[in-house]
């Protein structure tokens, strides 16, 4: 059999000893035939029935462990857009070109690095049928087309078949034609079967297929063996179609992605290069329509961003200086400069289309019991097939007539036994189920997280960052009756030259003031006095007024109190809190409506501040004045103390600990690279209002696996029984319930593309 010939560049020196190592190393795959390296020129050629893609990814990552890179050519000048992933390190990289950096100025047009980007990487989603068919390298548009063309030409040749078996002098031609027409319709999965029975993986739905259809046209049902063959091709097509309608997600993602970017180099000069060449300081300028390849900060200008793909907001979001801009937002106006922060394949559209990606291959509990379930089912059924074919016929009087009778009903068993419906659609709603949420700002790491969501019964939060916003802000202002409205000015007064944090919210909730005060004395961690239209005014906290003189009424207010006092006098004090999340309080209460009632709140901060908190949001149980430690034991309490799935919701960095611990950690914030490590789900855009919700994804996801899986179950037994006692005699009705079943698995599977209410 002739072979594929492929060419990888080695754009590394390589030694005569890690050329025999790489050449050895090589031959070992499964499909290599040869493998050869002359220069800088790795050869090798493949079996026809080995993947391409596949193969030439582990030689590059071969290639890669030995610090060899490397590019992907072939034969004939055409080129194919994958390559290795490497993890470079990029700090520093702007100041210092290195020797080993892999960023560079494209100082010509024909620079090769645009043409070997990651674009064309494909999707492994991990829908894999464990009947042994591989449906993670799926067929792209123009390959559907084209099937689609062969299914229409292979049912216009069968129904001139039916046509011409209509007329009795026309009749023998008949099933000519139905040959034609079930070559054309099922020429490649006979091929593919073959292919399998010689690899001794017999199992899989070709060659279950090509088995029952070839069987059915020996015992004379020429007719039936066309309906297999279109039945299974149309049950594949609609599922390689809404599995890569799934993966469309990914493809959105990463289509938010520019080729190239402007960046700016020594003197101010622009020039366009691609996003993989630009390193972490670099400077690079974004305009009206771009999309945002990098991750950076703004240091000149302002502009609206649609942030829609990332944190699921339709609402545009005002940036300005020193705010960060991630991979993935729109720029809608203004010109700005941006300071790359992280390298391209680190950005958050990058970050969030890797995670999607290989949510898959961590398998659920059903992914794992269909998966062990298929390995021996299929066999079984292929067994009491063969036994029923040719063994059952040995009772019969006249061998040939048991024969055709349960052969028959050996056929239409093979056609209903592939278990596709079930090993194709729980994975396939657990998928979509992933990118649902990513829609809408959520990104969940991995399936198992997604099932285990569904069987939630506590949910316990962060206080500071979580359900406050983490800043204070004035919550209170109390006025003696000779200073009433004049409090919160005066205050500001004061505070004017003040950049504590105290003195920032109250500047914020006051605005901008003209005037200005004289003899201005600030004293660390107490307050500050100064002089105002000839008043002596001092302000700060409560012992500090005491020790001026000033005699303080009770405040009762929970929060941080600035007093002020004018001629020694107690003028009024404004009180300041951490401002609780406006969707905090609609979270809890929708927890509650899920059944979900058992909430805790976890917290450093004291108890009052925090009893305050919990009573604003109607929190169940409050844990206060625990240390980060404190944190993990009550998380392993409250684990042991619950039947169901614990989730902690923190801020993704300082609740790291208890993230980790918990059943499913959940973080808030767009400081992607920390909160993916540490949690098993990211709310991008800090909505708690997103809890109840993926809450209820979960839970309508592991109630649509259940479905497929036990309605499955149930009508395949059923057609097999009826099928091998006799009741159903029609090949069309079995095959007809197989992919019958498949579509209808796939499409309640497909349910979770809507928004859950």
């Amino acid at each position: 059999m002739e072979g594929k010939n492929t060419l990888i560049k080695i754009n590394s020196q390589i030694s005569d000893e890690q050329s025999a190592k790489i050449i050895k190393t090589v031959s070992n795959f499964e499909g290599v035939i040869s493998v050869k390296i002359d220069g800088d020129i790795l050869r090798y050629e493949l079996s026809e029935w080995a993947s391409d893609y596949d193969i030439m990814v582990e030689i590059m990552n071969a290639l890669e462990s030995e610090g060899l890179d490397s590019e992907p050519l072939f034969e004939g000048g055409e080129e194919m857009k994958i390559s290795a992933e490497h993890d470079i390190d990029y700090d520093d990289c702007h100041e210092h070109q290195h020797e080993n950096c892999s960023c560079h100025e494209h100082e010509h047009e024909n620079c090769s690095c645009h043409e070997h980007e990651h674009e064309r990487d494909h999707v492994h989603t991990g829908l894999s049928c464990s009947c042994g068919c591989e449906h993670h390298e799926l067929e792209d548009k123009k390959e559907r087309k084209y099937k689609l063309v062969e299914l229409s030409i292979a049912i216009l040749v069968m129904i001139a078949g039916v046509i011409l078996n209509a007329f009795p002098q026309t009749k023998k031609v008949a099933d000519y034609v139905f040959i034609v027409s079930y070559a054309i319709a099922g020429y490649s999965v006979v091929i593919n079967g073959i292919i399998s029975l010689l690899k001794l993986k017999p199992f899989n739905e070709n060659t279950l297929m090509a088995i029952s259809s070839i069987a059915a046209i020996f015992l004379g049902e020429v007719f039936e063996a066309v309906g297999i063959m279109l039945l299974f091709q149309i049950g594949e097509l609609f599922e390689h179609s809404q599995i890569s309608s799934a993966e469309s997600v990914i493809e959105k993602l990463k289509s938010y992605k520019q080729d190239k970017v402007v960046k700016i180099g020594e003197g101010g000069i622009e020039t366009t290069v691609s996003p993989n060449s630009v390193c972490v300081g670099d400077v690079i300028v974004l305009r009206a329509g771009d999309k945002n390849s990098l991750d950076g900060e703004i240091i000149e200008g302002s502009s609206d961003f649609d942030t829609k793909i990332i944190t699921g907001e339709s609402v545009y979001r005002s940036l300005k200086v020193g705010d960060t801009v991630l991979g993935g937002f729109i720029c809608i106006d203004g010109v700005i400069k941006l300071k790359v922060t992280k390298s391209y394949s680190d950005s958050a559209v990058n970050t969030i289309a890797k995670t999607i990606e290989e949510s898959g291959k961590n398998k659920t509990k059903p992914e794992k019991f269909l998966n062990s379930f298929a390995k021996w089912y299929t066999p079984t059924v292929v067994i009491i097939a063969i036994l029923l074919a040719f063994v059952t016929p040995a009772f019969y009087p006249l061998y040939r007539t048991g024969l055709y009778i349960w052969g028959k009903r050996a056929v239409m068993l093979l056609c209903v036994s592939c278990p596709c419906s079930l090993v194709i659609s729980v994975p396939l709603a657990y998928f979509i189920g992933v990118a649902n949420s990513a829609k809408h700002g959520v990104i969940i790491k991995n399936s198992i997280s997604l099932e285990q969501l569904s069987k939630t019964q506590a949910v316990v939060f962060d206080k500071t960052g979580t359900l406050t916003e983490g800043v204070l802000a004035v919550s209170k202002i109390v006025s003696a009756k000779k200073y009433q409205g004049k409090v919160l000015s005066l205050i500001n007064l004061c505070e004017k030259y003040s950049n504590h944090p105290i003195a920032v919210a109250i500047k914020k909730k006051a605005g901008k003031t003209v005037d200005d005060v004289t003899e201005y004395k600030e004293f660390a961690g107490k307050g500050i006095t100064c002089v105002f239209n000839g008043e002596n005014l001092v302000c700060g906290n409560e012992k500090f007024l005491q020790e001026k003189g000033v005699e303080l009424p009770i405040v009762d207010s929970v929060g941080i109190k600035i007093y002020l006092a004018v001629n020694g006098e107690f003028a009024g004090a404004v009180v300041l809190s951490d401002v609780v999340r406006k969707t905090a309080r609609g979270c809890v209460l929708e927890l509650n409506d899920l059944g979900i009632d058992n909430t805790v709140m976890l917290t450093g901060d004291n108890k009052a501040h925090a009893q305050s908190v919990k009573e604003q949001l109607n929190i169940k149980k409050l844990r206060a004045d625990l240390l980060p430690e404190g944190k993990v034991e009550q998380i392993e309490k409250i684990i042991s103390k619950t039947s169901g799935t614990v989730v902690f919701v923190g801020d993704g960095v300082n609740d790291a600990p208890v993230i980790k611990r918990s059943d499913v950690g959940v973080s808030l914030g767009t400081a992607l690279d920390v909160a993916v490590e540490s949690a098993d789900v990211v709310i991008t855009n800090n909505d708690l209002s997103k809890i109840p919700y993926i809450i209820k994804l979960a839970k309508r996801t592991a109630s649509i696996v259940r479905q497929n899986v036990i309605f499955s179950l149930l009508i395949k037994f059923a057609v097999m029984i009826l099928s091998v006692l006799g009741v159903v005699t029609s090949l069309w009705f079995a095959i007809g319930a197989d992919v019958g079943l498949l579509i209808l698995a796939i499409l309640n599977s497909i349910r979770n593309k809507t928004k859950v209410i």
